[in-house]
């Protein structure tokens, strides 16, 4: 049973398939993200190095993006060129295709269709109570209107995610398109002025992709920078630094060390003498011999 299971497995080939995502970040030039990969199951591994060719509603030259080339990681970026503007203003709604060249005859293919979308943010502090308002929109007609039902993340921008402002880890717009959040987090720390950066974040959204927005406010903790930290005798601080403690250690095992080889090399001279001035004949014992001979 287990080797009809193994053979079985191996029989699953790797198809290789390319993602394509929308982002736009602080209302700018919208960009896209390519990725390949090789999927077995649910499983995927980068694609590294794969020829990636992308279009703008239409697979023609006159509508090409970019072909582009994805890296070590499978990935790839694009950013719609200065050539495409007027059509990229013309309607609200576009068609992003990838065509990944997996074979001469054939190639695997992505579409993502977007709708021109943007965030705004604005904060306010009435009687102590800090809110963050955030309203989305969507292009229709010329006009921007409002998005309901959208779901986002709200919160202070970090590393690698967004820390949620209130008690909810996500908000949904209503049918103005917009959330109201309350910012419970108090004495979070900040720059030296006490900075901190909002964000709110659509993610993969259906109809709208992925949408960042950003606003620095004053509402952390002041912190201080210690300019003459490096400069402490510390364990991490330059040689020039070194706690004295651990230079009386560090000498004070090579003195020893030093001290002890020449206190060999000196004892060994010293039987090496030794051993040589017992060699010698004995003056007056020569002499006397001589003597009795005559």
């Amino acid at each position: 049973m287990t080797g009809i299971s193994v053979s079985a497995q191996d029989s699953i080939k790797a198809e290789p398939v390319v993602k394509l995502r929308y982002f736009v970040t602080n209302n700018s030039v919208p960009y896209l993200l390519i990725q390949s990969q090789t999927k077995i199951g649910k499983k995927s591994n980068p694609l590294p190095k794969q020829t990636i060719t992308i279009f703008l509603d239409s697979n023609s030259a006159e509508n090409l993006i970019v072909k582009t080339t994805t890296d070590e990681s499978g990935k790839a970026k694009a950013v719609i060129p200065v050539t495409l503007k007027d059509k990229w203003d013309a309607s609200p709604k576009h068609t992003f295709i990838a065509e990944m060249e997996a074979s001469p005859a054939d190639a695997i293919t992505a579409t993502v269709e977007v709708t021109k979308a943007k965030i705004t943010m604005d904060t306010s502090n009435t009687d102590g109570i800090r809110t963050v308002n955030v309203k989305v929109m969507y292009l229709e007609n010329n006009a921007w209107v409002p998005a309901k039902d959208v779901e986002m993340k709200v919160g202070i921008n970090r590393q690698a995610s967004i820390l949620a402002a209130g008690d909810e880890e996500t908000y949904t717009t209503d049918s103005t398109g917009t959330i109201i959040a309350e910012f419970k987090k108090d004495s979070l720390p900040g720059d030296e002025k006490g900075n901190i950066v909002l964000a709110a974040r659509v993610e993969d959204n259906d109809l709208y992709g992925n949408l960042l927005v950003e606003k620095t406010v004053p509402w952390g903790k002041a912190t201080t920078v210690n300019n003459n930290f490096f400069n402490q005798r510390t364990l991490w601080s330059t040689r020039f630094r070194t706690p004295l403690w651990l230079l009386f250690m560090a000498y004070s095992i090579i003195a020893g060390v030093w001290g002890t080889i020449l206190y060999l090399v000196f004892q060994i001279i010293k039987i090496k003498k030794l051993g040589t001035a017992g060699n010698k004949p004995d003056t007056l014992t020569e002499a006397a011999a001589s003597s009795s001979l005559l």
